[in-house]
Order: structure tokens, then C-alpha cells, then sequence
């Protein structure tokens, strides 16, 4: 028997709680069905503008569903954190929580600078472990290049 991921059951119990199928939560996320699919299933980590979609769609504080997502999945006491919480939120009481933070969809304005942060560390979690650095050497690169180029003008 598998278990699903903390950030994959959150979601799939809440959209079952507030029967919604897949497609409609794709449509309320504005993602579409087969990432909504994968994410449920596990098969993929969601971005940040992802979760937060989701988050606005299920009723969830982006907060909230951000911390069923461990920082390092190879990390069993970060996993397990995020298994904790998610029971915490899926407990009995859930329903009032979730009720209570529905509306509460977004942390922070979007584009602020944490959000833009958290977009970049998720495009560079799209290279292969051993590329990183590399791609991030050469990203401070070009961000300095273009600063020196907007200063000398």
C-alpha cells in the first residue's frame, strides 16, 4: 500500500470534502487536469503559484498547504513534519479551520519578493541536482552584467 504525500492527501481529502472532482478544481486552480492529477497523485511537486492556486480553490490558507510540502522530501524529519501538520489540518476540527481561512488564499501580495524567491528556487529545482550551481553561477552572472549595463547608462 502506498501512501500519498502530505501535500497530495490535503488536497485530494479537502476537494472530497467539498465535492469537487479533479475538474473542477482544475477549473476553480486554473491549472489544468493532468498537473491537478499528478499533484493528487503524488507525482509531482507543486510550484508555488500552483500551491497557492490550489489553496485559493480548496478554501486553505496558502500557509497552511505550503507547510504539507517538505523543503526536502529525502529528509525524513521534514517529511514527517509535513505528515504531522497535514493530520493536523485533515483532524476533526478541520472543518472549522478550513472554513475559517477560506477567503484567506493568498500570503501576501503576489509578485512580493518572498513569492518571486520561492518562483526561482522553483525553476531551478527543474535542472538535474548536479546542474544547479552551474545554472545559478551563471544566473548571478547575468543579473550582475545587467546592473552594471542599467548603471553605466
Amino acid at each position: 500500500m502506498t501512501t500519498l504525500p502530505p501535500f497530495a492527501r490535503v488536497i485530494k481529502e479537502q476537494r472530497d470534502r467539498l465535492h469537487m472532482s479533479r475538474s473542477q478544481l482544475a477549473e476553480a486552480s486554473e491549472l489544468s487536469y493532468p498537473y491537478i492529477s499528478q499533484l493528487e497523485t503524488g507525482l509531482r511537486k507543486p510550484s508555488r503559484n500552483a500551491a497557492r492556486a490550489i489553496a485559493g480553490a480548496l478554501g486553505i490558507s496558502v500557509e497552511d498547504l505550503e507547510r504539507t510540502i517538505p523543503g526536502d522530501t529525502k529528509d525524513r524529519s521534514q517529511v514527517q513534519e509535513a505528515e504531522r501538520f497535514s493530520d493536523q489540518l485533515l483532524s476533526a476540527r478541520t472543518g472549522a479551520r478550513l472554513a475559517a481561512s477560506a477567503g484567506d488564499g493568498s500570503s501576501g501580495a503576489p509578485g512580493s519578493r518572498e513569492d518571486l524567491i520561492g518562483d526561482i528556487i522553483d525553476l531551478l529545482e527543474e535542472f538535474d541536482s548536479s546542474e544547479r550551481l552551474d545554472v545559478l553561477a551563471e544566473v548571478q552572472k547575468r543579473a550582475m552584467h545587467r546592473m552594471m549595463e542599467q548603471r553605466d547608462r
